[in-house]
Protein backbone atom coordinates (compact mmCIF):
# COMPACT_ATOMS: atom_id res chain seq x y z
CA UNK A 1 0.00 0.00 0.00
CA UNK A 2 1.49 3.37 -1.01
CA UNK A 3 1.90 6.03 1.64
CA UNK A 4 -0.06 8.53 -0.43
CA UNK A 5 -3.27 6.66 0.34
CA UNK A 6 -2.80 6.19 4.10
CA UNK A 7 -5.66 7.99 5.82
CA UNK A 8 -4.65 11.41 7.07
CA UNK A 9 -6.36 14.37 8.77
CA UNK A 10 -6.51 16.02 5.34
CA UNK A 11 -8.34 13.02 3.90
CA UNK A 12 -10.74 12.80 6.84
CA UNK A 13 -11.52 16.50 6.55
CA UNK A 14 -12.11 16.21 2.80
CA UNK A 15 -14.48 13.28 3.29
CA UNK A 16 -16.39 15.06 6.03
CA UNK A 17 -16.78 18.33 4.15
CA UNK A 18 -17.60 16.74 0.79
CA UNK A 19 -20.89 14.91 1.23
CA UNK A 20 -20.97 14.52 -2.54
CA UNK A 21 -17.87 12.81 -3.86
CA UNK A 22 -15.84 15.45 -5.70
CA UNK A 23 -15.53 13.12 -8.67
CA UNK A 24 -19.17 13.82 -9.52
CA UNK A 25 -18.35 17.53 -9.82
CA UNK A 26 -15.64 16.46 -12.26
CA UNK A 27 -18.33 14.55 -14.17
CA UNK A 28 -20.58 17.65 -14.32
CA UNK A 29 -17.66 19.75 -15.50
CA UNK A 30 -16.92 17.14 -18.15
CA UNK A 31 -20.49 17.38 -19.47
CA UNK A 32 -20.17 21.14 -19.88
CA UNK A 33 -16.63 21.06 -21.27
CA UNK A 34 -17.39 18.39 -23.87
CA UNK A 35 -20.60 20.14 -24.94
CA UNK A 36 -18.36 22.95 -26.24
CA UNK A 37 -15.40 20.79 -27.24
CA UNK A 38 -13.71 19.69 -30.43
CA UNK A 39 -15.98 16.71 -31.11
CA UNK A 40 -19.19 18.77 -31.01
CA UNK A 41 -17.83 21.44 -33.33
CA UNK A 42 -16.60 18.79 -35.76
CA UNK A 43 -19.98 17.01 -35.73
CA UNK A 44 -21.83 20.32 -36.20
CA UNK A 45 -19.91 21.13 -39.39
CA UNK A 46 -22.91 20.18 -41.54
CA UNK A 47 -24.94 23.02 -40.01
CA UNK A 48 -22.89 25.46 -42.10
CA UNK A 49 -22.77 23.59 -45.43
CA UNK A 50 -25.73 25.39 -47.00
CA UNK A 51 -24.43 28.76 -45.76
CA UNK A 52 -21.02 28.11 -47.33
CA UNK A 53 -22.67 27.06 -50.60
CA UNK A 54 -24.68 30.30 -50.67
CA UNK A 55 -21.95 32.66 -49.49
CA UNK A 56 -19.00 31.35 -51.49
CA UNK A 57 -20.43 29.15 -54.27
CA UNK A 58 -18.43 26.14 -53.10
CA UNK A 59 -19.76 22.69 -54.12
CA UNK A 60 -20.86 20.18 -51.52
CA UNK A 61 -17.94 17.93 -52.45
CA UNK A 62 -15.46 20.78 -51.89
CA UNK A 63 -16.97 21.61 -48.51
CA UNK A 64 -17.09 17.95 -47.49
CA UNK A 65 -13.33 17.74 -47.95
CA UNK A 66 -13.09 19.99 -44.86
CA UNK A 67 -14.15 17.25 -42.40
CA UNK A 68 -11.77 14.91 -44.23
CA UNK A 69 -8.88 17.27 -43.50
CA UNK A 70 -10.01 17.54 -39.88
CA UNK A 71 -10.03 13.76 -39.65
CA UNK A 72 -6.63 13.28 -41.28
CA UNK A 73 -5.06 15.85 -38.96
CA UNK A 74 -6.65 14.16 -35.95
CA UNK A 75 -5.37 10.76 -37.09
CA UNK A 76 -1.79 12.04 -37.11
CA UNK A 77 -1.97 14.24 -34.02
CA UNK A 78 -4.22 12.53 -31.47
CA UNK A 79 -1.86 9.66 -30.50
CA UNK A 80 0.74 12.33 -29.70
CA UNK A 81 -1.82 14.19 -27.55
CA UNK A 82 -2.56 10.96 -25.70
CA UNK A 83 1.16 10.47 -25.04
CA UNK A 84 1.44 14.02 -23.71
CA UNK A 85 -1.54 13.47 -21.39
CA UNK A 86 0.03 10.26 -20.06
CA UNK A 87 3.25 12.15 -19.40
CA UNK A 88 2.09 15.56 -18.12
CA UNK A 89 -1.46 15.03 -16.85
CA UNK A 90 -4.83 16.28 -18.06
CA UNK A 91 -4.95 19.91 -16.96
CA UNK A 92 -1.63 20.92 -18.50
CA UNK A 93 -3.06 19.90 -21.88
CA UNK A 94 -6.75 20.73 -21.41
CA UNK A 95 -6.52 24.35 -20.23
CA UNK A 96 -4.33 25.82 -23.00
CA UNK A 97 -6.10 23.73 -25.64
CA UNK A 98 -9.51 25.07 -24.55
CA UNK A 99 -8.27 28.66 -24.73
CA UNK A 100 -6.71 28.24 -28.18
CA UNK A 101 -9.71 26.30 -29.46
CA UNK A 102 -12.05 29.13 -28.45
CA UNK A 103 -9.97 31.62 -30.43
CA UNK A 104 -9.84 29.27 -33.42
CA UNK A 105 -13.63 28.81 -33.59
CA UNK A 106 -14.22 32.55 -33.20
CA UNK A 107 -11.77 33.19 -36.05
CA UNK A 108 -13.92 31.03 -38.37
CA UNK A 109 -16.08 34.16 -38.62
CA UNK A 110 -13.29 35.66 -40.75
CA UNK A 111 -13.42 33.03 -43.52
CA UNK A 112 -12.71 34.39 -47.01
CA UNK A 113 -14.05 33.07 -50.36
CA UNK A 114 -10.88 31.02 -50.86
CA UNK A 115 -11.61 27.33 -50.29
CA UNK A 116 -8.01 26.98 -49.15
CA UNK A 117 -8.76 29.25 -46.21
CA UNK A 118 -11.43 26.75 -45.09
CA UNK A 119 -9.01 23.86 -45.55
CA UNK A 120 -6.33 25.65 -43.52
CA UNK A 121 -8.80 26.18 -40.68
CA UNK A 122 -9.70 22.49 -40.85
CA UNK A 123 -6.06 21.74 -40.05
CA UNK A 124 -5.90 24.25 -37.20
CA UNK A 125 -9.14 23.12 -35.50
CA UNK A 126 -7.91 19.62 -34.52
CA UNK A 127 -4.36 20.82 -33.87
CA UNK A 128 -5.40 23.39 -31.27
CA UNK A 129 -8.61 21.69 -30.14
CA UNK A 130 -7.35 18.13 -29.68
CA UNK A 131 -7.04 18.62 -25.94
CA UNK A 132 -10.79 19.31 -25.69
CA UNK A 133 -11.78 15.95 -27.24
CA UNK A 134 -13.22 12.93 -25.32
CA UNK A 135 -9.69 11.48 -25.09
CA UNK A 136 -8.69 14.05 -22.47
CA UNK A 137 -11.90 13.93 -20.48
CA UNK A 138 -11.94 10.12 -20.52
CA UNK A 139 -8.48 10.02 -18.97
CA UNK A 140 -9.77 12.37 -16.27
CA UNK A 141 -12.84 10.24 -15.51
CA UNK A 142 -11.04 6.89 -15.35
CA UNK A 143 -8.66 8.45 -12.83
CA UNK A 144 -11.57 9.38 -10.55
CA UNK A 145 -13.69 6.25 -10.88
CA UNK A 146 -13.16 2.51 -10.86
CA UNK A 147 -16.24 0.60 -9.68
CA UNK A 148 -18.56 3.18 -11.25
CA UNK A 149 -16.34 3.88 -14.23
CA UNK A 150 -18.89 2.94 -16.87
CA UNK A 151 -21.58 5.11 -15.31
CA UNK A 152 -19.21 8.06 -14.86
CA UNK A 153 -18.07 7.79 -18.48
CA UNK A 154 -21.67 7.50 -19.65
CA UNK A 155 -22.79 10.60 -17.78
CA UNK A 156 -19.70 12.71 -18.43
CA UNK A 157 -19.29 11.91 -22.11
CA UNK A 158 -22.98 12.64 -22.62
CA UNK A 159 -21.75 16.22 -22.92
CA UNK A 160 -21.03 15.49 -26.58
CA UNK A 161 -24.70 14.67 -27.08
CA UNK A 162 -25.80 17.77 -25.20
CA UNK A 163 -23.55 19.92 -27.35
CA UNK A 164 -24.65 18.18 -30.55
CA UNK A 165 -28.20 19.24 -29.67
CA UNK A 166 -27.45 22.77 -28.47
CA UNK A 167 -24.66 24.03 -30.74
CA UNK A 168 -26.64 23.65 -34.02
CA UNK A 169 -29.61 25.38 -32.36
CA UNK A 170 -27.36 28.23 -31.25
CA UNK A 171 -25.85 28.43 -34.72
CA UNK A 172 -29.31 28.36 -36.29
CA UNK A 173 -30.48 31.24 -34.10
CA UNK A 174 -27.56 33.44 -35.08
CA UNK A 175 -27.80 32.49 -38.76
CA UNK A 176 -31.51 33.33 -38.73
CA UNK A 177 -31.13 36.69 -36.94
CA UNK A 178 -27.62 37.65 -38.08
CA UNK A 179 -25.24 35.56 -40.26
CA UNK A 180 -23.19 32.39 -40.00
CA UNK A 181 -20.17 34.56 -39.13
CA UNK A 182 -21.80 35.76 -35.92
CA UNK A 183 -22.72 32.14 -35.18
CA UNK A 184 -19.07 31.08 -35.16
CA UNK A 185 -18.12 34.13 -33.10
CA UNK A 186 -20.80 33.35 -30.51
CA UNK A 187 -19.69 29.73 -30.17
CA UNK A 188 -16.09 30.81 -29.66
CA UNK A 189 -17.12 33.24 -26.92
CA UNK A 190 -19.15 30.53 -25.16
CA UNK A 191 -16.12 28.23 -25.07
CA UNK A 192 -14.02 31.03 -23.63
CA UNK A 193 -16.40 32.17 -20.87
CA UNK A 194 -17.96 28.82 -19.88
CA UNK A 195 -15.66 25.89 -20.67
CA UNK A 196 -12.31 27.52 -19.90
CA UNK A 197 -13.05 28.53 -16.26
CA UNK A 198 -14.32 25.03 -15.51
CA UNK A 199 -11.18 23.44 -16.92
CA UNK A 200 -8.99 25.83 -14.96
CA UNK A 201 -10.70 25.91 -11.57
CA UNK A 202 -12.91 22.79 -11.19
CA UNK A 203 -10.84 19.92 -12.54
CA UNK A 204 -8.20 18.03 -10.57
CA UNK A 205 -6.08 15.44 -12.33
CA UNK A 206 -6.64 12.72 -9.73
CA UNK A 207 -8.41 12.15 -6.39
CA UNK A 208 -5.17 12.16 -4.41
CA UNK A 209 -4.68 15.83 -5.35
CA UNK A 210 -7.30 16.68 -2.71
CA UNK A 211 -6.72 13.72 -0.37
CA UNK A 212 -9.34 11.36 -1.80
CA UNK A 213 -9.47 7.85 -3.26
CA UNK A 214 -11.18 6.75 -6.50
CA UNK A 215 -14.98 6.40 -6.17
CA UNK A 216 -14.82 8.27 -2.86
CA UNK A 217 -13.79 5.07 -1.09
CA UNK A 218 -12.66 5.33 2.53
CA UNK A 219 -10.54 2.19 2.13
CA UNK A 220 -7.05 2.04 0.73
CA UNK A 221 -7.37 1.48 -3.04
CA UNK A 222 -6.38 -1.63 -4.91
CA UNK A 223 -3.46 -1.71 -7.32
CA UNK A 224 -5.83 -1.15 -10.24
CA UNK A 225 -7.46 1.87 -8.57
CA UNK A 226 -4.12 3.32 -7.56
CA UNK A 227 -2.58 2.91 -10.98
CA UNK A 228 -5.14 5.10 -12.68
CA UNK A 229 -4.84 7.89 -10.17
CA UNK A 230 -1.17 7.96 -9.22
CA UNK A 231 1.61 8.44 -11.78
CA UNK A 232 5.08 6.89 -11.55
CA UNK A 233 3.93 3.91 -9.46
CA UNK A 234 3.01 0.33 -10.26
CA UNK A 235 0.83 0.53 -13.37
CA UNK A 236 -1.43 -2.20 -14.62
CA UNK A 237 -1.55 -2.76 -18.36
CA UNK A 238 0.34 -2.98 -21.63
CA UNK A 239 2.59 -0.49 -23.34
CA UNK A 240 1.45 0.85 -26.69
CA UNK A 241 3.98 -1.34 -28.53
CA UNK A 242 2.65 -4.42 -26.75
CA UNK A 243 -0.98 -3.45 -27.41
CA UNK A 244 -0.63 -2.98 -31.16
CA UNK A 245 0.80 -6.50 -31.50
CA UNK A 246 -2.44 -8.00 -30.21
CA UNK A 247 -5.37 -9.09 -32.38
CA UNK A 248 -7.75 -7.51 -29.88
CA UNK A 249 -6.33 -4.04 -30.55
CA UNK A 250 -6.90 -4.31 -34.31
CA UNK A 251 -10.40 -5.69 -33.89
CA UNK A 252 -11.17 -2.74 -31.62
CA UNK A 253 -9.49 -0.30 -34.03
CA UNK A 254 -11.44 -1.69 -37.00
CA UNK A 255 -14.77 -1.48 -35.18
CA UNK A 256 -14.14 2.19 -34.35
CA UNK A 257 -13.02 2.93 -37.91
CA UNK A 258 -16.22 1.41 -39.33
CA UNK A 259 -18.40 3.27 -36.83
CA UNK A 260 -16.73 6.56 -37.73
CA UNK A 261 -17.09 5.84 -41.44
CA UNK A 262 -20.79 4.99 -41.28
CA UNK A 263 -22.08 7.47 -38.71
CA UNK A 264 -20.12 10.47 -39.96
CA UNK A 265 -21.99 10.33 -43.26
CA UNK A 266 -25.13 11.33 -41.40
CA UNK A 267 -23.45 13.76 -39.01
CA UNK A 268 -22.13 15.96 -41.80
CA UNK A 269 -24.83 15.52 -44.45
CA UNK A 270 -28.03 15.11 -42.44
CA UNK A 271 -29.13 18.76 -42.62
CA UNK A 272 -28.47 19.25 -46.38
CA UNK A 273 -29.98 15.80 -47.05
CA UNK A 274 -33.17 16.73 -45.21
CA UNK A 275 -33.45 20.10 -46.96
CA UNK A 276 -32.98 18.32 -50.29
CA UNK A 277 -36.02 16.21 -49.35
CA UNK A 278 -38.19 19.28 -48.82
CA UNK A 279 -37.66 20.18 -45.18
CA UNK A 280 -36.88 23.75 -44.12
CA UNK A 281 -33.50 24.49 -42.53
CA UNK A 282 -35.22 24.93 -39.17
CA UNK A 283 -36.99 21.55 -39.49
CA UNK A 284 -33.74 19.88 -40.58
CA UNK A 285 -31.87 21.26 -37.56
CA UNK A 286 -34.75 20.04 -35.41
CA UNK A 287 -34.12 16.54 -36.79
CA UNK A 288 -30.42 16.94 -36.02
CA UNK A 289 -31.39 17.72 -32.42
CA UNK A 290 -32.67 14.14 -32.10
CA UNK A 291 -29.10 13.06 -32.79
CA UNK A 292 -27.83 14.96 -29.77
CA UNK A 293 -30.56 13.68 -27.48
CA UNK A 294 -30.00 10.08 -28.56
CA UNK A 295 -26.23 10.46 -28.05
CA UNK A 296 -26.96 11.47 -24.45
CA UNK A 297 -29.30 8.50 -24.01
CA UNK A 298 -26.82 6.12 -25.61
CA UNK A 299 -24.00 7.31 -23.37
CA UNK A 300 -25.97 7.01 -20.14
CA UNK A 301 -27.46 3.62 -20.97
CA UNK A 302 -24.24 2.12 -22.36
CA UNK A 303 -22.22 3.34 -19.38
CA UNK A 304 -24.67 1.84 -16.90
CA UNK A 305 -25.00 -1.48 -18.74
CA UNK A 306 -21.25 -1.97 -19.24
CA UNK A 307 -20.81 -1.90 -15.44
CA UNK A 308 -23.47 -4.63 -15.15
CA UNK A 309 -22.84 -6.89 -18.16
CA UNK A 310 -20.00 -8.00 -20.44
CA UNK A 311 -19.32 -4.84 -22.44
CA UNK A 312 -18.92 -6.30 -25.98
CA UNK A 313 -22.41 -7.84 -25.80
CA UNK A 314 -23.84 -4.49 -24.75
CA UNK A 315 -22.02 -2.69 -27.54
CA UNK A 316 -23.22 -5.04 -30.29
CA UNK A 317 -26.81 -4.24 -29.36
CA UNK A 318 -26.10 -0.52 -29.69
CA UNK A 319 -24.16 -0.80 -32.94
CA UNK A 320 -27.03 -2.56 -34.69
CA UNK A 321 -29.01 0.72 -34.55
CA UNK A 322 -27.17 2.33 -37.50
CA UNK A 323 -27.76 -0.80 -39.61
CA UNK A 324 -31.48 -0.04 -39.43
CA UNK A 325 -31.21 3.77 -39.42
CA UNK A 326 -28.97 4.00 -42.47
CA UNK A 327 -31.15 1.54 -44.41
CA UNK A 328 -34.27 3.60 -43.68
CA UNK A 329 -32.49 6.78 -44.77
CA UNK A 330 -31.55 4.99 -48.00
CA UNK A 331 -35.26 4.32 -48.54
CA UNK A 332 -36.00 8.04 -48.32
CA UNK A 333 -37.02 8.59 -44.69
CA UNK A 334 -38.17 12.13 -43.82
CA UNK A 335 -40.12 13.77 -41.01
CA UNK A 336 -40.79 11.52 -38.01
CA UNK A 337 -39.14 8.53 -39.71
CA UNK A 338 -35.98 10.60 -40.19
CA UNK A 339 -36.03 11.51 -36.49
CA UNK A 340 -36.20 7.81 -35.56
CA UNK A 341 -33.34 6.98 -37.95
CA UNK A 342 -31.26 9.79 -36.49
CA UNK A 343 -31.94 8.53 -32.97
CA UNK A 344 -30.87 4.98 -33.88
CA UNK A 345 -27.58 6.29 -35.26
CA UNK A 346 -27.10 8.70 -32.36
CA UNK A 347 -27.48 5.94 -29.77
CA UNK A 348 -24.55 4.12 -31.37
CA UNK A 349 -22.45 7.29 -31.50
CA UNK A 350 -23.33 7.90 -27.85
CA UNK A 351 -22.08 4.48 -26.86
CA UNK A 352 -18.94 4.73 -29.01
CA UNK A 353 -16.77 7.06 -26.92
CA UNK A 354 -17.83 5.35 -23.68
CA UNK A 355 -16.81 2.08 -25.30
CA UNK A 356 -13.50 3.48 -26.52
CA UNK A 357 -12.46 4.45 -22.99
CA UNK A 358 -13.97 1.36 -21.36
CA UNK A 359 -12.42 -1.12 -23.81
CA UNK A 360 -9.03 0.60 -23.56
CA UNK A 361 -9.03 0.36 -19.76
CA UNK A 362 -10.33 -3.23 -19.64
CA UNK A 363 -8.31 -4.80 -22.47
CA UNK A 364 -5.07 -2.80 -22.22
CA UNK A 365 -5.06 -1.08 -18.82
CA UNK A 366 -3.84 2.34 -17.77
CA UNK A 367 -0.11 2.11 -18.42
CA UNK A 368 -0.42 3.79 -21.84
CA UNK A 369 -4.12 4.61 -21.67
CA UNK A 370 -3.90 8.03 -23.31
CA UNK A 371 -1.77 6.92 -26.25
CA UNK A 372 -3.76 3.72 -26.93
CA UNK A 373 -7.00 5.69 -26.70
CA UNK A 374 -5.44 8.21 -29.09
CA UNK A 375 -4.81 5.51 -31.67
CA UNK A 376 -8.35 4.19 -31.23
CA UNK A 377 -9.73 7.69 -31.69
CA UNK A 378 -7.56 8.05 -34.78
CA UNK A 379 -9.24 4.94 -36.17
CA UNK A 380 -12.63 6.50 -35.58
CA UNK A 381 -11.49 9.76 -37.20
CA UNK A 382 -10.00 7.89 -40.16
CA UNK A 383 -13.45 6.55 -40.90
CA UNK A 384 -15.09 9.88 -40.08
CA UNK A 385 -12.76 11.67 -42.51
CA UNK A 386 -13.57 9.34 -45.40
CA UNK A 387 -17.33 9.04 -44.96
CA UNK A 388 -18.38 12.68 -45.52
CA UNK A 389 -16.06 13.00 -48.53
CA UNK A 390 -17.56 9.88 -50.14
CA UNK A 391 -21.04 11.25 -49.51
CA UNK A 392 -20.19 14.69 -50.92
CA UNK A 393 -18.51 13.37 -54.04
CA UNK A 394 -21.35 10.91 -54.64
CA UNK A 395 -23.89 13.71 -54.37
CA UNK A 396 -21.92 15.88 -56.81
CA UNK A 397 -21.75 12.95 -59.26
CA UNK A 398 -25.28 11.51 -59.15
CA UNK A 399 -27.31 14.00 -57.11
CA UNK A 400 -28.34 11.56 -54.34
CA UNK A 401 -27.02 9.66 -51.32
CA UNK A 402 -28.97 6.40 -51.70
CA UNK A 403 -26.25 3.95 -52.77
CA UNK A 404 -23.76 5.12 -50.14
CA UNK A 405 -26.34 4.83 -47.37
CA UNK A 406 -27.11 1.23 -48.33
CA UNK A 407 -23.39 0.38 -48.37
CA UNK A 408 -22.83 1.96 -44.95
CA UNK A 409 -25.74 -0.02 -43.50
CA UNK A 410 -24.19 -3.27 -44.69
CA UNK A 411 -20.69 -2.39 -43.43
CA UNK A 412 -22.00 -1.77 -39.89
CA UNK A 413 -22.72 -5.50 -39.64
CA UNK A 414 -18.96 -6.11 -39.95
CA UNK A 415 -18.41 -3.75 -37.02
CA UNK A 416 -20.59 -5.99 -34.83
CA UNK A 417 -18.61 -9.05 -35.91
CA UNK A 418 -15.29 -7.41 -34.94
CA UNK A 419 -16.59 -6.56 -31.47
CA UNK A 420 -17.87 -10.09 -30.94
CA UNK A 421 -14.42 -11.50 -31.79
CA UNK A 422 -12.59 -9.45 -29.14
CA UNK A 423 -13.19 -12.07 -26.47
CA UNK A 424 -12.99 -11.88 -22.68
CA UNK A 425 -11.00 -9.32 -20.70
CA UNK A 426 -7.35 -10.37 -20.21
CA UNK A 427 -5.31 -10.57 -17.03
CA UNK A 428 -3.28 -7.36 -17.22
CA UNK A 429 0.42 -7.25 -16.23
CA UNK A 430 1.50 -5.03 -13.32
CA UNK A 431 4.91 -3.39 -13.61
CA UNK A 432 6.62 -0.31 -12.28
CA UNK A 433 7.00 2.76 -14.44
CA UNK A 434 10.59 3.83 -14.92
CA UNK A 435 11.28 7.24 -13.38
Amino acid sequence: MTSEYVKSPEMDKAMQTNKIFYGWWVVIGTIIGLSLGYSVIAMSFGTFIKAFETSFGWTRGQISFGPTIIGITAIVFFPYVGRMIDKHGVKKILVPSTFLFALTIASMSLLTPSIWHLYAMCVVIPLLGAGTAPLTYSKLLVSWFNKKRGLALGIGLAGVGLGTTMVPLIASYFMEHYTWREAYLAIGVLILVIALPICKFVFKDKPSDIGLCPDGSTDAPSAQQTSFSKPNSQLMGYTTKEAIKQKTFWLMFTSFLITGLCTSTVLVHLIPMMTDRGMSIKEAIGTFAYLGMSIVGGRLLAGYLMDKFFAPYVVIAFMFGPVIGLALFAMGATGFEAAICTALIGIAIGAEFDVMAYFTSKYFGQRSFGEIYGYSYSGFKLGASIGPLIMGLTYDAVGRYTEVLWAMSAIMVLCCVCILMMGKYPELPVRKVKS
